[in-house]
């Protein structure tokens, strides 16, 4: 039995790390903000720990006999983002954990992203950093965490691991959280609901948030420090439109979604979808869109199918009074 310090638990992929670990008997201390909805945490048992990422002294404090750091806590892209808060969260947050775990010797597994990767050609667990990025909030601070964590592997000899999400949804323990203002699960609820009539087209890899928290783990007793892993799903990357219309069939409903190609230069556009979309819509992306044969084979990976995902997702949404 392990002891994890997990920051960003109640979101949704962090809330499905605490439930897997709690399932197989470990430990879990959760770092929360006051005021959080931190209980369904605490339901299943774990350990709450009031303080703030942006804190270097709550983080090394929360880590404390802990085993291992899971850092799933961040921002998240959309249509409306802040620097300055993106900085204190994606960036100086991760050089918390990092610092924490240099503290007290013990693993930390970063949950990152690919906008800040080179991805001309097949996106791989090898792939470098691009020599030009996005200018927008998200990239730069999630990018300045991943390059600061590989400069720490290769000089410090720290033990970082970094975990790759891709688009990712499905049942969270914190409802709030999961069905946030940045979640894609709201994205599968206004689809359903007949509210979403077309999206923003460029292909993502869509994944379940359990089978991302599984390979998380996985990552902190089998991972190599300094490798990133791929935890996407079962299948290419694809539209949302295409993931929308596959959630909109297991749901039985006839409404389907069309693609919708962005004018960077429409202002409109500009602020309905934000920085972050409409610059990924003018990117031009390989085929395959990734390879994650090494994260399959080192973390035994095996993520369910886009479909298989949505007949687990979608009961829950009826459950929690999603979609009717």
């Amino acid at each position: 039995m392990a002891k994890y310090l997990v920051a960003g638990g109640t979101g949704l992929i962090g809330s499905n790390v605490v439930r897997l670990l709690r399932e197989a008997g470990d430990e879990v201390r959760a770092l929360v903000r006051p005021g959080s909805d931190y209980e369904p945490l605490t339901t299943i048992g774990a350990e709450s720990f009031e303080g703030d990422i942006r804190s270097a002294d709550d983080f090394i404090r929360a880590a404390e006999g802990c085993d291992a750091i899971v850092n799933s806590a961040a921002l998240l892209g959309g249509a409306t983002q802040d620097l300055a808060e993106s900085q204190k969260t994606n960036t100086e947050g991760s050089f918390h954990a990092y610092d924490a775990g240099a503290k007290h010797g013990i693993r930390v597994v970063a949950l990152s992203s690919t906008p800040f990767l080179e991805h001309t050609t097949t996106l791989t667990e090898e792939s470098p950093v691009a020599e030009k990025w996005s200018d927008d909030p998200y990239t730069r601070t999630k990018g300045q965490a991943y390059v600061e964590a590989v400069r720490r592997v290769a000089e410090e000899g720290a033990d970082i691991v970094i975990t790759i999400p891709g688009g990712t949804f499905g049942p969270g323990l914190t409802l709030s959280r999961a069905m946030s203002a940045t979640s894609f699960n709201r994205g599968i609820r206004g689809a359903i609901n007949g509210k979403i009539a077309d999206y923003v087209s460029y292909p993502v890899p869509w994944v379940l948030a359990e089978d991302v928290a599984a390979a998380t783990i996985a990552a902190a007793t089998k991972g190599k420090a300094g490798r990133k892993y791929l935890c996407f799903g079962q299948e290419d990357a694809q539209t949302t439109a295409a993931w929308l219309n596959v959630a909109c069939e297991v749901a039985g409903v006839s409404h389907r979604i069309g693609e919708l190609t962005v004018d960077p230069d429409n202002p409109e556009q500009a602020r309905r979808y934000g920085e972050t979309l409409v610059s990924l819509s003018q990117r031009q992306y390989p085929v395959p869109w990734f390879d994650n044969t090494i994260t399959r084979r080192e973390l035994d990976y095996r993520p369910r199918s886009l479909r298989e995902a949505m007949e687990v997702t979608i009961p829950w949404l009826r459950e929690n009074g999603q979609i009717s």
